[in-house]
């Protein structure tokens, strides 16, 4: 057994491990509980950060963070704690009995996976990046080929940059059984002059880091030289806008799919009805945790349920919502149910909600370029400033942009000046009201993998 491959077994043997001790504490609780579900999530980095000249390591140990639903009498608790330790365990099981809530499900359900074999985690890409020194090898040549290519070109004054290996382990278990996986993926980010930057990410080994190694010499070459603000351009009001694909999802993420869930139609904040028009005919928008290859898929979600397809939108209309399952019978459900914190919520501490793992917009029927042909002025919005804060009942946004370019026929395109540019618009008009700017959107028929999400471009018009 070579290193690489011995490394490699030690992950898969801790992940066996973590399993073997959730699948038995329920045991040990004996009969002063009718069930416990816990939650575990094992998640460690290692990588650099690139600053200038300077690289520097960025290691984080793996750091464990577990929850705890305990079912007693047909009420239910929560707990949580960071350790992997059985007598801290049984306290927290203590703890959640103290103020359990009332209207608790029969049953938890019985965690399984959806299909065997690799999704997001390939044990040659750990192997080839197991070894500090073999990420240090990949950050040096980012550095490197991006500074011999600045040295060439002479125009950039900031660069920031890291590239990291992100390695998690989740395990769900209960009295029935246990769920138990590995999710790796390997992530790189540079930013130019603080206008200007690119991603790369990739889940299963490549048969080169070469396009990982050229990632900042490539977006400086396309950096464009000069800066435009909106008085450059004469833009105001609404304009073409071309949503780049991380952009767009940070959209849909943030404001389309909280509100396609059963929670927000019972509370009243979704307002369609399943079969309304929503968006252009264009636009279909699928759930997909099955995906291959994204760092987002997951084979079941955090109370264990197989994962599935969910189709939210298709052709622009509402097709159904992520739900739980029934708190009476256990059933059902879109196996949709993450632990995604908010505002200060730490991550063991959230509640199951509703959300979507990895998306897909499909395709449109024009290339990006024949998609701006007939437009003589625009904007490629790369990324978003202060989405958090968008009204996300009347999916109404205000923000700034990070970084982007001008589009402008007969001339070359130019960078967003940072700080100038602000973009606004609704997403999904309300029934009775303007219709959102998804009734109105052109899509590539280029599709662009986020690490997340595989979406086209889109082009629209809002507000700058």
């Amino acid at each position: 057994m070579t290193d690489r491959s011995r490394r490699a077994q030690l992950i898969a043997n801790e992940l066996e491990e973590l399993a073997h001790r959730v699948s038995r504490f329920p045991a040990t609780l004996a009969r002063t509980v009718d069930d416990v579900e816990v939650w575990l999530l094992r998640a460690s980095r290692w990588g650099h950060l690139l600053s200038g000249r300077r690289i520097g390591p960025e290691l984080s140990l793996s750091r464990d963070r577990v929850a705890f639903r305990v079912l007693k009498d047909g009420v239910v608790g929560h707990a949580s704690c960071t350790r992997v330790d059985e007598t801290l365990w049984r306290s927290c099981v203590d703890r959640a009995l103290i103020a359990p809530l009332p209207g608790g499900p029969r049953s938890f359900p019985v965690p399984r996976t959806r299909k065997p074999g690799p999704l997001t985690f390939d044990p040659d890409l750990a192997d080839a990046l197991a070894a500090p020194r073999e990420m240090a090898r990949i950050a040096d040549a980012l550095a490197d080929n991006l500074w011999h290519e600045a040295e060439r070109a002479d125009r950039v004054r900031a660069f920031e940059g890291r590239v990291g290996y992100d390695l998690r382990r989740y395990v769900v278990g209960n009295k029935g059984g246990v769920a138990a996986s590995l999710h790796g993926d390997l992530s790189a980010e540079v930013r130019l002059d603080r206008s200007h930057g690119d991603a790369y990410h990739v889940v299963h080994a490549p048969d080169s880091f070469q396009p990982l190694a050229l990632l900042g010499a490539r977006t400086l070459r396309n950096m464009p030289s000069e800066l435009a603000a909106p008085r450059d351009l004469r833009l105001a009001g609404r304009v073409p806008v071309v949503l780049h694909p991380r952009a767009f999802e940070a959209i849909l993420r943030q404001l389309v799919v909280p509100l396609f869930t059963q929670t927000a139609r019972r509370s009243g904040l979704m307002p369609f009805r399943d079969g309304e028009r929503v968006a252009h005919d264009a636009v279909t928008l699928v759930d997909d945790a099955g995906m291959d290859g994204l760092a987002s898929s997951r084979h079941f979600d955090d109370e264990g349920m197989p994962t599935r397809r969910n189709a939210l939108i298709v052709r622009g209309r509402v097709a159904m919502v992520l739900d739980h399952r029934n708190v009476e019978s256990g059933q059902g459900g879109t196996a949709s149910a993450y632990r995604t914190p908010r505002g200060q919520e730490d991550l063991q501490d959230a509640a199951l909600r509703e959300a979507g793992a990895s998306l897909l917009v499909e395709r449109g029927d024009q290339g990006f370029h024949e998609m701006i042909a007939a437009e003589e002025k625009a904007i490629l919005v790369h990324d978003l400033l202060g989405l958090h804060g968008a009204d996300g009942p009347r999916t109404r946004f205000a923000c700034g942009i990070g970084s982007g370019i001008t589009l402008e026929r007969g001339r070359e395109s130019r960078r967003l000046a940072p700080g100038e540019w602000q973009l606004c618009g609704t997403v999904l008009g309300l029934p009775g009201g303007p219709a959102g700017f998804l009734s109105d959107v052109v899509l590539s028929r280029e599709l662009y993998d986020t690490g997340t999400a595989i979406l086209p471009y889109c082009l629209t018009h809002l507000e700058v």
